[in-house]
């Protein structure tokens, strides 16, 4: 007699899950888990790759139970789930937390049998007995169509009443064993979908660890291009796709760098970078060499050719264009409340990809255009609140699009499928692909569609005193990672951001006494404490919403805005007395301004915030510890200006590639900026007076040793400068990719 067949089981990873005896098994080794989270890891893993809320878990697994505290329940079941899938919330293999939404099953999962066999079809199931027809008489035997039973050969039935029994029942049973043949087909095919895309054999390209992780690589199918840090510069290098050593290219210009590769690999898009992400001219250079060619009066931020190499999308502040490769034919294709960038063809032409960022350059969703300008549309709605996507490519042949997702401080890399196969259900995804511990930043896609190339960063940076008069540097919180440090008006104590969490501390300029400040959820930046050490005005990030200056307790304590109704506030820093605060403001879209944002003084007594006549486009603002001045940097970052508050007259006082934030001296004669796109990166004091400047220091003996950036970041109390040496390490990776 054969057995039934088993239930079919889920498999991920090491586990096998089997509903119908409520358990879970390791290799082997069974696990036994109480029904309501086996039936939260089942809706879990049905949904691979999806955010499945909590009121869809509610209402499909608490329905019963609506007299049970539900966000308990849940609670309570996921942790059990993750004690038994030796998961955490915090470093997430199968079971990634989706805050104030509901959860999302990382892992791939299969449909297998008991022995963990992947069920290619389920077994087919012996036919029942079909019941007879209403239409046929009493008597009339229906164990074999069309046979008459005795009984019914005593009636006089006539031939042909015989020959429409037999026709009926033909067409009923023929009707049955094609439905049967049609729900058996649609069984295999939601029980079998197509593997799931994955990334294999890791292996790294490039050796160096300085490579530029924000500026996107290129590939002329032969070569990998991208940019190095080189102290003041970027240098333009080229690598092979397997590895071995890089070779520097000689750009026509000062920082030239690649943007994409012709189609045939003859010519280059490129253009000379000054600071990542400003526009500058575009144009084309022979792969052979030779002179560049400028594309018309065409300036972006980032831009790639067409898939017949005829034309270019670029972006030029809040428009999207297309145009030809000679500067002719400029088309607008939308324009967007805030920048878009990274834009990408799709292979067959037809469409553009780009990211929407936020208002302050975060990244945000992806988004879709034709090339006509119809049809803009997110590619992935609702998927994540708040999305963090960017940088998205296609695979040649554009069956997949792969994009990072950035919530994490490990970037990761997921696959969309585009093209569904008819014989096999294909789900779409996102799919996860790789959330490596150095992140997955900015993929490029070969040309054979084989291997996918992606940043992978390492990030540090170690604080460092430097004695001017010795020109010595002293180690200074080392086991803290402290950045956007700042020391007190009186010298006594510090607030940073802890590189590692992104928590606000205060402490002792020693360390010691360290505190830490919640943010209640929030992002920060740039925390500076009163004069009084009493409240610390930093820099609020709302993920989804505008940046904006908050006010806390020293002690701890929740945040709050320094205004109520007031946002796209930024960097603030107080007055002497305590009263008033200097903030970097936005200027929002409907003012009627003819510049985008402008310095700010906010009364904290009366609540009042009034412009700083002057300041258009200045940002960073820094007040002079006597309060008699304002310093702050050009949008342009190639200008130091000085505000006289009590004459509100502005004049420039510094100068350079990329000046620095102002500080200045305990006794207000001096500011300090550095120079850091200048060789050396050089550190500089200038007399407030009459404007008389001398070079505090020179970094070039420590960039020559390996420290990838320089960063002036404070001054003690002694007026020694505080500088932070970036350790930071990046580097290309190669993988191979396998999309089924």
């Amino acid at each position: 007699m054969e057995q039934a067949p088993s239930s079919p089981m889920l498999k991920f990873g090491p586990y096998l899950v089997d509903q119908a005896a409520g358990e879970v098994r390791k290799n082997g080794s069974r696990i036994r888990l109480q029904e309501k989270p086996l039936r939260v890891l089942a809706l879990l893993a049905e949904r691979q790759g999806q955010v499945v809320t909590r009121d869809e878990l509610k209402k499909r697994l608490w329905l019963e139970d609506t007299f049970v505290d539900f966000e308990t329940g849940l609670n309570t079941a996921v942790s059990k789930l993750r004690d038994a899938l030796s998961d955490s919330a915090e470093t997430p293999r199968y079971i990634e937390t989706i805050p104030r939404r509901g959860y999302r099953f990382l892992a791939s999962v299969e449909v297998v049998d008991a022995n963990g066999h992947g069920l290619a079809a389920p077994s087919a199931t012996p036919a029942k007995v079909l019941a007879p027809p209403e239409s046929v008489p009493p008597g009339v035997s229906t164990s074999l169509p069309g046979t008459i039973a005795p009984a019914a050969q005593k009636l006089s039935y006539s031939h042909k009443q015989i020959e429409e029994l037999r026709s009926s029942n033909a067409l009923w049973l023929r009707g049955t064993i094609a439905t049967a043949v049609l729900m058996l087909a649609f069984t295999i095919w939601w029980l079998t979908p197509l593997p799931t895309p994955q990334i294999t054999d890791f292996y790294r390209v490039t050796q160096t660890g300085r490579l530029d992780y924000q500026v996107r690589p290129a590939t002329d199918g032969v070569r990998i291009f991208y940019v190095q840090r080189a102290g003041d510069h970027y240098d333009l290098m080229q690598s092979s796709p397997n590895g071995g050593e890089a070779q520097k290219i000689a750009g026509p210009f000062p920082n030239t760098m690649i943007w994409d590769v012709t189609p045939d690999g003859s010519k280059y898009l490129i253009t000379s970078i000054t600071r990542r992400g400003e526009p500058s001219p575009l144009w084309l250079w022979q792969a052979t060499g030779g002179t560049p060619v400028k594309i018309g009066d065409i300036a972006s931020g980032s831009a790639t050719f067409s898939p017949d190499g005829k034309q270019i999308v670029y972006h030029i502040h809040q428009d999207l264009l297309i145009a030809n490769t000679d500067g002719t034919g400029v088309r607008k294709l939308g324009t967007f409340k805030d920048a878009p960038d990274s834009p990408v063809w799709s292979p067959d032409g037809q469409k553009i990809r780009f990211n929407w960022n936020t208002e302050n350059r975060v990244p945000g969703e992806i988004w879709e255009i034709g090339v006509d300008g119809s049809n803009l549309h997110a590619v992935l709605p609702n998927w994540e609140s708040p999305p963090r996507q960017c940088c998205g490519t296609w695979t040649p042949d554009g069956r997949y699009f792969l994009f990072t997702e950035n919530s994490r401080p490990n970037t990761r890399l997921y696959a969309i499928r585009e093209k569904s196969s008819g014989w096999r259900r294909s789900p779409r995804g996102p799919f996860l692909l790789a959330s490596e511990a150095t992140g997955s930043w900015s993929p490029l896609v070969d040309r054979d569609g084989r291997h996918v190339y992606f940043y992978g960063s390492s990030m540090q940076s170690d604080l460092e005193t430097l004695d001017l008069a010795t020109q010595q540097f002293s180690a200074l919180l080392h086991e803290t990672q402290p950045v956007m440090l700042s020391v007190s008006p009186d010298g006594q104590w510090i607030s940073y951001m802890q590189m590692s969490t992104g928590m606000l501390w205060t402490s002792r300029l020693d360390g010691s006494a360290s505190k830490q400040i919640p943010l209640q959820g929030m992002g920060g930046a740039f925390p500076r404490l009163s004069p009084d050490n009493r409240r610390i005005a930093f820099t609020g990030l709302n993920l989804g919403g505008p940046e904006n200056v908050y006010l806390v307790s020293a002690d701890g304590g929740t945040p709050q805005p320094v205004l109520a109704g007031e946002s796209n506030l930024s960097d603030p820093d107080w007055s002497p007395d305590g009263s008033r605060l200097v903030v970097d403001r936005d200027i929002q879209p409907g003012q009627q301004q003819k510049t985008s944002s402008m310095l700010a003084i906010v009364d904290l007594k009366n609540l009042k915030i009034e412009n700083v006549a002057g300041s258009e486009d200045l940002h960073q603002p820094r007040w002079s510890p006597d309060g008699r001045y304002i310093a702050a940097v050009s949008g342009t970052q190639n200008e130091t200006r000085v505000l006289d508050v009590a004459a509100q007259t502005w004049r420039t006082i510094a100068q350079g590639k990329s000046v620095s934030y102002p500080l200045w001296s305990k006794n207000s004669a001096d500011v300090y900026y550095q120079d850091l796109l200048s060789p050396g990166q050089p550190l500089y004091r200038v007399r407030v007076a009459d404007g008389a400047r001398t070079m505090a220091a020179s970094f070039q003996k420590i960039l020559d040793s390996g420290i990838s950036r320089c960063v002036f970041v404070s001054l003690t109390p002694e007026g020694s400068p505080i500088i932070a040496f970036d350790r930071s390490t990046s580097d290309i990776y190669g993988a191979r990719l396998v999309l089924p």
